[in-house]
């Protein structure tokens, strides 16, 4: 039910109700007043009635006796002439209806009804009509009827009347004032109150009410700004929260996204599980409906998972486990499977058992993909997907433990090396290299019996574990077989190349430790090398001399590097002899090893190993600053204008390929202070066999600086006519090979003396290397060679053979005849 005013203001209500209240309460003042007035007045006029009634029945009874009606109503004629109040007619009427007396008011004509005798007023004239019966003679019974004017009362009751309304209208209309005003000061801090609940409400928490007064509105209103500033303060705080959940949201919502993973959460009690739409995508729901049973999600895990995945749920769910984490297979919509991982947490009652789990679930196929093939890669060839040297390694250990425990079930290790792989490389590229490694890897599994294992341990070397053999010569059988379709002609970058290869063989009746599997490589290794000394493209079986010759490689090569480091070489000197006088021309200098358990140790033996550590260049240097020391020594003791011999040193080929070689050397000369012509560099005939490379530049320069330049070994590797009018040298150095069998072979004195014929036409001088004999030195004088070197002369000498040569007892030994 609608109240009437119920969304005017308290004040125009409260005005309202205390108006009608008012108005209500003098209403029925009033009436109360009007009643008691018109029962007074009622009062009044019966008394008035009653009194002219008996006065005028007493009268007309007089009058009737006598029979002079007429008299009376003269009588009453003249009293009631001029009435206006009080009796103003009189008319006696017999029963026969005449007028007996009729006094007053003459212009009435007709006499009113009077019902029951009682008085009957007009509000219009306030008259009163009265009848009352009257006994006339012989007991006839007429009427008496007069009339009562009551103007002035009822005028002094209309006057009273409206003095009281008016006194009443006024009472109201100051009642309203004063209770506008009473209630303007009451309601004014209450309509604050109530423009400050709406302007909280509109969100404006910085109102404040103005706080005057000390009644009770005045401390609601102070109370309202403390609660105002609190709800400020409240709000505040709660916007700032609600700014960092919505930033935390955010956050969330982004990690989820840039996971890329999906939502669960799952009522253990109902057993439905919500997922997020990318969490259906990744586990493979339909997507649908976001809740599915948690019976359908464990029957998408791989069969092969499943197990897994139970039990580690089911241990998260007993408490034994802070985190539930899961790897595993879910089926897809298209039957296939894909890797995810599953996370979540539960959350526990207060009697520890679970009633709710979530988390997340990710798409890790890919990473599990890679995963896999990083496991695969780790131990297989990516070129050729062979298995690669540490799984090999496992396979031979496994076979080695495998023949212990079967008692006699022999295997055998082969290593497989591709010659001049690097020159493949070096001719048509990297991928015709690729493709031939390729090719080698097919050939061999090709090849391989049940059980047998090839892989890839280096760059050009393959091994294979041939397992079940019966006997050597069933391995060595086999390695044949296999060597022979491995150099099958094959066609790479549309070239036809006809691969060779080495073989060696490690059989594993020779070892009885199970965990030396790398020791059987390396002795396969052993035996490939084996048939690489001899030049030989073949098959070779390990024997333990092979490891010993290959143990003393590996020290031979520590003790070099210390020898180098603690400066134990040392520089002995050859002379080089002029063969026409017997004379010194130069010394080469050689150097030296004494070994500290082997004694002196041949240059054949370490200088070859330098080379292929790459100290070929640290040893050099050092022979050739021994040899300026050595020079400066000589110089200081030599007699005034005494010149002493100049000194030839080796370079290896491989040190041609530092840029700036000549620049090295020239910088060490030109330290101790020698001139440059002083040194003389020999370099063997393959050096210059290249007229593209490097060292004929480098060889330009040290001759442009005032060195002399050697041909070692001249005639033994390469054509030397092909290049010997372009190179840059000033010596050539016959190889011994010529010298040693110049004695016995005709045919070859003559070669000998047409190339030295042919030096000298080309503007050089000759050296003759390893003469032993008197009968050698007069054969090559007689062909006009002009040094000599060798034995016949000198050993090489160390710093004390030198100096006695040059500053003892005259070196006088003949020469010639």
């Amino acid at each position: 039910m609608r109240l009437p005013f119920q969304h005017t203001s308290i004040r125009i209500r409260l005005l309202l109700a205390s108006t009608v209240v008012q108005v209500l309460l003098l209403t029925l003042l009033l009436a109360n007043s009007v009643r008691l007035m018109n029962e007074a007045t009622t009062a009044s006029l019966n008394t008035l009635t009653n009194q002219n009634a008996t006065m005028l029945h007493a009268m007309a009874v007089a009058y009737g006796n006598q029979g002079d009606f007429g008299a009376l109503q003269d009588l009453l004629g003249e009293l009631l002439s001029e009435a206006d109040e009080g009796l103003v007619y009189v008319r006696i009427v017999a029963p026969d209806g005449r007028v007996l007396v009729s006094a007053g008011l003459p212009e009435m004509k007709q006499l009113p009804q009077v019902y029951n005798g009682a008085a009957k007023g007009s509000s219009s004239d306030a008259l009163f009509h009265v009848r009352r019966p009257l006994l006339l003679e012989r007991n006839a019974v007429g009427f008496v009827q007069f009339g009562v004017s009551v103007s002035v009362l009822d005028s002094a009751r209309r006057a009273i009347t409206e003095q009281g309304a008016a006194i009443a209208l006024a009472e109201i209309l100051l009642t309203f004032v004063l209770l506008s005003g009473i209630g303007y000061l009451l309601t004014r801090n209450l309509t604050r109150l109530l423009a400050g609940s709406e302007a909280i409400a509109e969100g404006k928490l910085d109102h404040r009410l103005p706080e005057e007064g000390h009644d009770e509105l005045a401390r609601l209103a102070r109370r309202f700004n403390v609660m105002a500033a609190n709800l400020q303060d409240r709000i505040g705080e709660l916007q700032h929260t609600a700014e960092r959940l919505k930033a935390s949201e955010q956050r969330y919502e982004l990690a989820i996204q840039g996971a890329n993973d999906g939502l669960w959460d799952w009522d253990i009690s109902s057993g439905q599980v919500y997922c997020s739409p990318r969490c259906c995508e990744i586990a493979g729901l339909k997507a649908d409906s976001s809740y599915h049973a948690a019976r359908d999600i464990i029957a998408g895990v791989h069969p092969d998972d499943a197990h897994n995945y139970r039990s580690t749920m089911i241990e998260h769910l007993k408490g034994f486990s802070a985190q539930f984490k899961c790897e595993y297979r879910a089926r897809q919509l298209d039957g296939s499977y894909r890797w995810v991982m599953k996370r979540g947490v539960a959350l526990r009652g207060a009697d520890g058992r679970a009633f709710r789990m979530a988390g997340s679930i990710g798409d890790v196929h890919m990473h599990k993909q890679a995963e896999v093939r990083l496991q695969f890669d780790a131990l297989h060839d990516r070129l050729t997907e062979l298995p690669n040297r540490a799984l090999f390694l496992e396979h031979v250990n496994s076979a080695l433990g495998q023949q212990l425990r079967t008692d006699g079930q022999e295997f055998a290790v082969l290593a497989i090396n591709l010659q001049r792989f690097r020159l493949v490389n070096d001719s048509f590229g990297h991928s015709a290299g690729d493709e031939l490694l390729r090719h080698v890897a097919h050939t061999i599994c090709d090849t391989l019996r049940q059980g047998d294992i090839a892989a890839r341990v280096g760059g050009d070397q393959f091994a294979l574990l041939l397992n079940c053999i019966e006997n050597p010569a069933e391995a060595l059988r086999l390695g044949e077989v296999l060597r022979e379709k491995l150099a099958t002609p094959t066609t790479v970058a549309g070239q036809v190349l006809y691969p060779k290869y080495r073989i060696g063989i490690a059989l594993s009746m020779d070892y009885e430790d199970p965990e030396c599997a790398d020791t059987m490589l390396r002795d396969a290794d052993n035996a490939l090398q084996r048939t690489r000394e001899r030049g030989e493209d073949s098959v070779a079986i390990f024997h333990a001399s092979m490891h010993a010759q290959a143990l003393q490689s590996l020290r031979l090569e520590g003790d070099l590097r210390t020898a180098l480091r603690d400066g134990d070489l040392t520089v002995h000197f050859q002379p080089i002899v002029a063969l026409n006088d017997g004379s010194i021309g130069s010394f080469e200098a050689l150097v030296r090893w004494r070994h500290p358990t082997q004694g002196m140790l041949p240059p054949n033996l370490f200088i070859p190993l330098a080379e292929t550590l790459g100290l070929i260049h640290e040893l050099d240097m050092f022979v050739l600053t021994r040899a300026c020391e050595r020079i400066l020594d000589w110089q200081g003791r030599a007699d005034a204008g005494t010149t002493v011999p100049k000194v030839s040193v080796n370079l290896s080929a491989t040190q041609f390929s530092r840029p700036d070689l000549a620049g090295e050397i020239i910088a060490e000369i030109a330290r101790h202070g020698l001139p440059n012509d002083m040194l003389r560099f020999e370099v063997t005939e393959s050096v210059l066999a290249q007229p593209d490379g490097p060292a004929a530049d480098i060889l330009q320069r040290l001759r442009g600086a005032g060195m002399s330049v050697l041909i070692d070994d001249f005639g033994t590797g390469y054509s030397a006519l092909s290049y010997l009018h372009t190179i840059p040298c000033d010596l050539v150095k016959l190889d011994g090979s010529f010298v040693r069998s110049l004695e016995h072979d005709e045919r070859l004195r003559t070669i000998v003396a047409r190339s030295i014929e042919l030096a000298h036409d080309l503007g050089m001088c000759v050296v003759a290397e390893c003469i032993e004999t008197r009968q050698q030195a007069d054969l090559l004088r007689a062909m006009g060679c002009d040094y000599g070197q060798g034995y016949l002369f000198a050993r090489p000498l160390d710093d004390a053979g030198v100096e006695h040569l040059l500053f003892g007892p005259r070196f006088t030994q003949e020469v010639t005849a």
